[in-house]
């Protein structure tokens, strides 16, 4: 089975066996066309069995993958669903909907994982962090802005801010000595607040059994500056839709 995690910005995929995920790639799929990111990464691949899809980028993304998909490999794409309950844990959302797959596959790969209560943490173009108790309850979350989207943010709403190679260097100091560094320390630090914040308070309220689980894009960058401990698990969204996909197939 082929398992794809289309966010707002990158798309990522692996494949499954059943023994665990192999041939993981990415592509930036925003401003591109998507079937031509699909030509370069999967034409040469035979095909998979199956194809489960967490989707949060909008019909005309899904619409060209289902195209695909079925030129290349005669294949109908499982797109996933948000429902009130899947794989033991329990929605929090009173309309389910309204959460996203990619929030959702990745509270349930955490939630199973850990076999404990989560804190999740995805950090991605947006941040979303998620608390799931041990007996699977989703107790809700946030969403923040993703630390691109907040340099985005300072380039639009401010004159001459230019951001274009704050996304490029990964390297992370406290204090910096010109704005472009500055900008892109703030929003890491920005980001690292607010998430030590938030378990902090997630533990007061639900006591120390309780594990965080980081993923995303940022989630490299991000995870060395908390104070919190955290689980690193790149793959996380795709272990949901795996487990999903078994349920809705």
């Amino acid at each position: 089975m082929m398992l794809l995690d289309v966010g707002n910005t990158t798309a990522r995929w692996a494949f499954t066996d059943g023994d665990g995920l192999t041939g993981q790639g990415s592509f930036v799929h925003r401003g591109h066309e998507v079937s031509v990111l699909a030509d370069q990464a999967w034409a040469g691949r035979e095909a998979p069995d199956a194809m489960a899809v967490a989707n949060v980028a909008g019909r005309p993304v899904q619409e060209a993958l289902t195209r695909w998909a079925g030129e290349h490999w005669n294949l109908m794409p499982l797109y996933l669903k948000v429902t009130a309950a899947a794989a033991g844990v329990t929605n929090a959302y009173t309309m389910p909907q309204q959460l996203g797959v990619d929030r959702w596959a990745a509270m349930v790969a955490a939630w199973h994982e850990q076999k404990c209560a989560v804190l999740v943490i995805d950090c991605g173009s947006a941040i979303t962090l998620d608390v799931v108790d041990a007996g699977g309850r989703h107790h809700g979350g946030l969403i923040a802005p993703g630390v691109s989207m907040m340099r985005n943010s300072l380039s639009q709403e401010t004159a001459n801010i230019d951001i274009l190679s704050a996304d490029r260097d990964r390297t992370v100091s406290l204090l910096s000595g010109g704005t472009e560094a500055a900008i892109r320390n703030g929003t890491i630090y920005m980001a690292t607040a607010m998430i030590d914040r938030v378990e902090t308070e997630v533990l007061d309220r639900f006591g120390g059994g309780m594990r965080a689980v980081i993923t995303g894009g940022d989630a490299p960058v991000i995870q060395p500056l908390l104070g919190c401990q955290t689980i690193h698990d790149p793959d996380l969204v795709l272990k949901g839709i795996a487990i999903l996909a078994e349920e809705q197939a």
